[in-house]
């Protein structure tokens, strides 16, 4: 064979379309995706002890066997629901810093959202005190999700700090952990006498220990403006 020819079929090799995906495997993460959308949804709706895995089947439209086929176990179904519930507040909060929402202020946000969801925060504080078992199916996942939530905010509580709106005396590598425990307490509390427990007011109060300045109330600039004049 000639170079010429050795040319044309490497070019011919080149310009091959690229292998189709695989349309099952498309079709089965959208599936998954549909589910765990669902899911959410249900278990804000319904509550933990409310929810059916028959419920969900219902409204993705399979069988309760086509809806673990995904998961493998309820347990497993369960973890990914909260996996995927963080995946949507990660979202909302980059879009909220992308528009200008201040770092805290997202966390401010983010606890609003727990106090209109008690279904999904009650599955979160059941399954990870559950998973605190070794031998649990979703012990190395919510391991691994503390793990990632014990730092993920390190430079953003160190700007704080450097800003003037962290207290000097702490160390930025900590405040994470202090705050995910905080929650993860005030939550269980507020599950347990929701009529008592002012999550929202009680979270401002914690930001308040740390010096973090309090959230600007709507029309405070706009006052504070005129009281210069």
């Amino acid at each position: 064979m000639s170079e010429e020819d050795l040319g044309r079929n490497d070019a011919a090799s080149d310009a091959a379309p690229a292998a189709r995906p695989d349309l099952r495997r498309v079709r089965g993460d959208v599936r998954r995706k549909r589910i765990l959308s669902t899911a959410v949804e249900v278990f804000g709706e319904q509550g933990y002890r409310g929810t059916s895995l028959r419920e969900i089947a219902r409204r993705v439209g399979i069988s309760d066997a086509g809806l673990l086929h995904h998961f493998g176990t309820k347990t497993g179904l369960l973890a990914a629901t909260i996996a995927e519930r963080d995946e949507r507040d990660r979202e909302r909060r980059e879009d909220s810093e992308a528009s200008g929402v201040a770092f805290v202020d997202t966390m401010r946000e983010q606890v609003a959202r727990n106090a209109d969801s008690p279904g999904l925060v009650a599955l979160h504080v059941v399954l990870s005190a559950e998973a605190t078992d070794p031998q649990h199916p979703a012990h190395e996942s919510f391991r691994e999700r503390y793990r990632h939530l014990r730092h993920q905010d390190d430079l953003a509580f160190a700007r704080l700090q450097e800003d003037g709106q962290l207290r000097a005396d702490l160390d930025p590598r900590r405040v994470g952990q202090l705050v995910t425990a905080m929650m993860d307490g005030l939550q269980l509390q507020w599950l347990l006498d929701p009529d008592q427990v002012d999550m929202v007011g009680l979270f401002e109060d914690f930001l308040h220990l740390l010096e973090i300045p309090s959230a600007e109330a709507p029309g405070d600039g706009a006052s504070n403006a005129a009281d210069q004049t």
